[in-house]
């Protein structure tokens, strides 16, 4: 099995290093392949003839490593298809810093790139992890945990593969991948967005209403439960 491991932090973000190393954990051949910097937000978007630059990197955990001068999206392109990438049986997504989940999930840059993994027929796996301190500075946040959490519940996936094609997992420091919950992608908002004038920015705030969801939610399980949320989607 070879691996693609992106994200939409940056190829030097702390959650792509914790992918890195729960990937090498399990011994599991894998490339590199992610944006030069953050690109949280872009979805599945990629621009069509618009030339990007691209470049090796230093070995993530000793992981082949490359960035590309564009979106999430845009470097599963590039793995998939320029011919620099042995053949991907999985795309990995993630570690992100911070949650994706709900409504909105599909603004999500992390789930995005799974996305367009499986619309080339490779399966995926997007992995976020709960908030753990200022927003702008995930440097900060302790990710001590992330990388055992991460191996734990690829390794779950991956023995049950026959069940999903992509999968959205968002870690919950409080169970740390031991008791996760299935869940659905909730109908409900988690996030709310306002164009804030002042600052000529969209800004977000988290913000669910707990009488808006199910009990088999991804807000549910995540926010009220603090349990590790597993969404499966079956190949269409």
């Amino acid at each position: 099995m070879h691996l693609l491991i992106t994200n939409d932090d940056g190829y030097r973000a702390p959650g792509l290093l914790a992918s890195a190393e729960a990937v090498r954990a399990l011994g599991i051949d894998a490339t590199v392949v992610a944006p030069s910097g953050p690109m949280s937000g872009a979805s599945q978007s990629r621009r069509s003839g618009v030339a990007v630059d691209w470049a090796w990197a230093a070995p993530t955990a000793g992981i082949p490593t490359i960035h590309v001068g564009s979106t999430p999206a845009a470097c599963v392109v590039f793995a998939l298809t320029s011919g620099i990438v042995a053949p991907v049986d999985l795309c990995l997504s993630g570690v992100n810093a911070g949650e994706n989940i709900g409504a909105t999930l599909n603004v999500s840059g992390t789930y995005g790139a799974v996305q367009e993994a499986g619309a080339r027929g490779v399966p995926g796996v997007a992995i976020s992890r709960e908030f753990g301190g200022p927003w702008a500075e995930p440097d900060s946040w302790d990710w001590s945990w992330v990388p055992g959490a991460t191996t734990r519940v690829l390794s779950t996936l991956l023995a049950e593969r026959a069940g999903w094609f992509t999968a959205n997992v968002n870690l919950s420091g409080t169970d740390r991948g031991a008791d996760p919950a299935y869940t659905r992608v909730s109908r409900a908002l988690y996030y709310t967005d306002i164009f804030d004038l002042d600052r000529s920015a969209v800004l977000s705030t988290i913000g669910y209403r707990a009488e808006d969801l199910a009990p088999d939610d991804d807000i549910y399980a995540f926010a009220e439960q603090k349990r590790t949320s597993i969404t499966l989607v079956p190949r269409a």
